[in-house]
């Protein structure tokens, strides 16, 4: 509820008792009314005269009446302005887009072709040896998907920065309404540094292309490297790409930067601006998670199986570390029999938090060729469903109802119902090993639904699509894991690579299986570059810094803060998050303000509280007149603006385009949508996020 403390009399009446050389000396935003030690600019953050969420009264030194002054409150460290985390946002014009990042990230520079057009720029953090690009382009001929552009970006450039020896990906929707995907490259390369493989593909993202506004060099050297690579496909006429890298030898801090420039939170249109939000949270029981391996036994699986392990403390001290209450169990899909009735039972005793217990169940043996693996944990829920209850004494045979419910599958082939219906060739024919079966769309869709109907969070630990996993030198050549990695992209979780290193990919699904079991989702996407962190018990909070050791962590795809080690809190702690979230002009999710109303060619500052309009033009704000010309990035007369593009080639009255399928449609901005779905500003259609 919104308070108001303004009125013209009061306020003039309190500047009548202040010494006259405070109203003259005092600068705005030094002046503190109360004497609380935060000035009354930070307490009315955007000088509306109300207190919003978040802010505290300027006229009184203990807003909420609770004995602790504003200034002790946990909520001041995380939401007061003056503890806002410093930020910076870079106007990247010729791609459309907006990259939000830690003030840390102090090298930025407009990338620039031979023929003066800007369709990127890079970016340095030289305290932590992190270097990134953004990049706008075209997306490849008879690309429609993140996923398809950023194999088309594997296959053409990440590749040939070095040997893959490592891959996960993550799906997910912007704030903004845009389908994204996160992939993550381990690279074996020849010496180089951070900096080096930037420009590389900075170039190689862009046919090639020679560039000014490169990295200069500086850094250390290595051969290994974390390459992240962001896709968003806005449309049929534009992919704005955001790559990352750590060497790697990198520190906790390094990669957490990586992944922060390419989460895709920090990224938004043009003329996007953001507003502060404050989040609030009472620190609850430990997390609980039931999370159930489906394990491909037939004749190829038996070193991955052991694989699993021989990796199994990685997965174990994350989950301990991130405070969750997690129980394993195994169940396989028994190969050997087409028809089994046993397929979805679970191995030994079945849950157990006994991590030796778990290393027996998962070497459950390799014999036989038919692999259903999503029909096997699908049976597995519903045989350990219904539940128990909270409170009650878990059963080993049951689910846990006040649990997360996450289901790892390990294959090296396709899921078997999937290649059934998408191949043609079950089951006695010879099957098309490396290569993807177009078809089996109506069947994953199916599964899907059954998964989300259920709240099953899946991961997937399977052969890269659409190909299969032929990057490694040493490991067998497996199919691409077709229906397993759509079910995890659909369902929140992720996929990794059966190819790569098994310990990364027990480290990475612990770390996300973290997230998914946390209760402390967020009211709104965040960027987060801009969080901030506070936890304790009145009047004796701290600043939790983001860390996966002791620290906070966020979820980009669930939407979640996670904490680890030291930083755990303990239950009936307050939790206070602040952060900015991006918001943009007559967005039907946010009432009606100054910022809707700005001039044609100018938008509110993206870094600032308050509704302040200017024709921004990459590093520049265009003087009074001119526009800004995007492919330059510079400013201009109206008449040098390219015409409009329209993928749809006009709509009648009452429809407009939507890009991504070149199609006219009823804009959901008019029509409105209902809970638990958003207003899509890219498609225009009513859309069930993935988080």
């Amino acid at each position: 509820m919104l308070r108001p403390w303004f009125t013209p009399l009061a306020f003039g009446a309190l500047f009548a008792l202040l010494p006259a050389c405070s109203k003259e000396t005092l600068p705005a935003d030094q002046v503190d009314t109360d004497s609380d030690a935060i000035p009354d600019q930070s307490e009315d953050r955007n000088q509306n005269g109300t207190i919003d969420p978040g802010e505290t009264n300027p006229n009184a030194s203990d807003t909420d009446g609770d004995g602790i002054p504003d200034d002790r409150e946990v909520e001041a460290l995380a939401c007061s302005k003056v503890n806002d985390r410093p930020f910076f946002v870079f106007d990247v014009v010729g791609a459309d887009a907006l990259l939000l990042m830690d003030a840390k990230v102090s090298e930025r520079s407009m990338l620039r072709t031979a023929d003066g057009r800007a369709p990127g720029a890079t970016f340095a953090d030289p305290d932590l040896d992190v270097a990134a690009a953004l990049i706008g382009k075209r997306p490849a001929n008879g690309v429609g998907t993140p996923s398809a552009q950023r194999d088309f970006e594997q296959r053409t450039v990440i590749s040939r920065l070095g040997q893959i020896t490592g891959q996960r990906t993550r799906a997910f929707t912007t704030a903004e309404g845009f389908a994204a995907e996160q992939a993550s490259y381990k690279l074996e390369v020849q010496a180089t540094t951070a900096r080096g493989l930037v420009n590389q593909l900075s170039s190689g993202l862009l046919n090639g292309a020679a560039l000014t506004g490169t990295l200069g060099p500086g850094g250390g050297s290595g051969t290994e490297a974390t390459v992240n690579l962001l896709t968003i496909y806005r449309s049929p006429s534009l992919v704005v790409l955001v790559a990352a890298v750590a060497l790697g030898n990198s520190t906790d801090p390094a990669l957490i930067r990586v992944d922060e420039l390419t989460d895709g939170t920090n990224v938004a249109r043009h003329g996007s601006f953001t507003r502060h939000v404050c989040d609030p949270f009472v620190a609850t029981e430990r997390a609980k998670a039931d999370i159930l391996w489906v394990i491909d036994d037939s004749g190829s699986m038996e070193d991955d199986q052991m694989a699993v392990r021989q990796a199994a403390d990685a997965m174990a001290e994350i989950l301990t570390s991130g405070g969750v209450d997690y129980r394993l169990g195994v169940a396989r899909t028994f190969a050997q029999n087409q028809s089994s009735n046993q397929r979805g039972r679970l191995e030994g005793e079945g849950f157990t938090n006994d991590l030796d217990q778990f290393r027996d169940d998962v070497v459950v043996g390799a014999q036989g060729g038919w692999e259903p693996g999503l029909e096997t944990a699908l049976l597995a829920f519903d045989r350990a469903s219904p539940g128990t209850a909270p409170g009650a004494t878990a059963d080993p045979r049951k689910v846990r109802d006040d649990a997360s419910k996450i289901v790892i599958y390990m294959s090296d082939e396709r899921d078997q119902t999937v290649e059934c219906a998408a191949c043609g060739r079950c089951p006695n024919e010879p099957e098309p090993r490396n290569q993807y079966c177009a078809g089996g769309d109506v069947v994953i869709d199916d599964f899907i639904a059954e998964y989300r109907r259920r709240n099953i969070v899946s991961f997937a630990i399977v052969g890269d699509l659409p190909n299969g996993c032929q990057q490694s030198r040493t490991r067998d050549d497996f199919e691409p894991g077709q229906g397993y990695v759509e079910v995890a992209n659909a369902t929140g979780g992720q996929f990794g690579s059966l190819c790569g290193d098994m310990r990364q990919n027990l480290e990475d699904v612990a770390r996300a299986a973290t997230g998914i079991a946390s209760s402390y989702q967020l009211s709104a996407i965040p960027a987060s570059a801009t969080l901030k962190v506070a936890i304790g018990q009145p009047g004796s909070g701290r600043v939790i810094p983001r860390s996966r050791t002791n620290g906070f962590d966020y979820d980009a795809v669930n939407n979640r803060i996670v904490f680890y080690g030291d930083a755990l809190p303990k239950k009936g702690d307050e939790i206070v998050v602040g952060y900015r979230k991006w918001d943009w002009a007559n967005n039907p999710g946010t009432p009606d303000e100054g910022c809707d109303h700005c001039e044609v060619g100018s938008a509110c500052a993206p870094d600032s509280d308050l509704v302040e309009c200017r024709p921004g033009c990459g590093e520049v704000v265009c003087d009074p007149g001119l526009v800004c010309l995007p492919d330059t990035a510079g400013c201009g007369e109206p008449g040098q603006l390219p015409p409009p593009t329209d993928a749809c080639g006009g709509c009648d009255a009452g429809l407009v385009c939507n890009a991504a399928e070149a199609e006219c449609v009823v804009p959901c901005e008019e029509t409105g949508c209902t809970s638990p779905q958003f207003c899509s500003a890219s498609t225009h259609l009513c859309t069930i996020p993935n988080f």
